[in-house]
């Protein structure tokens, strides 16, 4: 109990505390943005790289773990969107939302942390594989949301462009390149110069408490009234079917190694990511809901990952 409470209260009191210094206006909403930018530009994309470009994911030889988890996440992401649809009336972009809402987790930000804290570095490499599959998901939904947009009139004019715009979009993102370019380094088998991983180590120490405090003091400049039903499905989707379906899928469908089910299980039961937050209000859809969802999501997850590990406790990692 007292190793799941390490891994699991420092985390939520971070952003707790970053929460209470947004709530307070201690930290003004253009420092926050300030944060944020610091976090995934500088602090996050250099460990990222350097955890990635050490390990040659190819040898790890887990393309069942990852065929498992992306299926499981596929089946909460449909089931998501038919529920806005049948249920909320929703057009297809908030459909997309929806599901996107109940499948994406805040790996990198929260997920992470939980795994080093509980396995050490070694923990993070399930976390960054998923989160990398994830990227697939970012251009996926980056395409249909510009399709939607396109089809309204308000943006991209084919399918083409739309995928262009998903392309620029990952190009631009420091962290999903960042463990892009760690992977096939690692694959390479290049070797990192330590001066360059020392200093890499020294600045992504920074990355995830200031990851977690700055999503607290986003968190607490969050509008969250409205939208009641849509964002409740996102929770309870996310925080109970996403976690079960993933356990169901990679003990039962396809089996791997009990490490690596936990810490999909673990990735999987993560809050909403605030990535979705970030596509709502580009697209200008679900922002309320998405908002919310997060909030509320991240306020539970304290209780419900606890609760987890205390039923699932973490096997050793080989």
């Amino acid at each position: 109990m007292a190793t799941i409470l390490d891994a699991v209260v420092p985390l939520f009191a971070v952003i707790f505390a970053g929460f209470l210094a947004g709530r307070t206006r201690m930290l003004a909403e253009d420092a926050v943005r300030g944060l944020n930018r610091f976090v995934f530009t500088f602090a996050m994309p250099p460990m990222l790289f350097r955890l990635m470009a050490s390990t040659d994911v190819t040898s790890l030889g887990q393309g069942r773990f990852l065929l498992g988890y992306f299926w499981a996440e596929l089946i909460v992401f449909l089931t998501g969107a038919i529920i806005g649809g049948l249920l909320f009336r929703q057009a297809f972009a908030a459909m997309v939302m929806q599901g996107f809402g109940s499948s994406f987790s805040n790996g990198v930000l929260i997920a992470l942390p939980l795994l080093i804290g509980l396995h050490g570095e070694q923990g993070a490499v399930p976390a960054l594989m998923l989160f990398t599959l994830d990227v697939v998901a970012f251009s996926a939904i980056t395409t249909m949301l510009e399709v939607a947009r396109a089809r309204d009139g308000e943006g991209a004019a084919s399918g083409l462009a739309a995928a262009k715009t998903s392309g620029l979009a990952i190009l631009r993102n420091p962290i999903i390149m960042a463990t892009l370019i760690g992977i096939l380094w690692g694959i390479a088998g290049l070797p990192v110069p330590s001066l360059v991983s020392k200093t890499f180590g020294f600045l992504g120490q920074a990355g995830p408490p200031a990851a977690l405090f700055a999503l607290g003091a986003t968190l607490a400049y969050r509008r969250v009234r409205g939208s009641v039903g849509s964002a409740s499905a996102m929770v309870i989707l996310k925080l109970a079917v996403h976690p079960a379906l993933v356990f169901l899928t990679l003990t039962l469908l396809v089996p791997v190694d009990p490490i690596w089910v936990h810490s999909a299980v673990l990735f999987a039961a993560c809050p909403v990511g605030a990535n979705v937050y970030v596509f709502a209000q580009h697209y200008g859809v679900q922002v309320t809901a998405a908002s919310a969802a997060i909030l509320v999501s991240t306020g539970l997850a304290m209780l419900t990952i606890t609760g987890l590990l205390i039923l699932y406790p973490p096997p050793a990692f080989n």
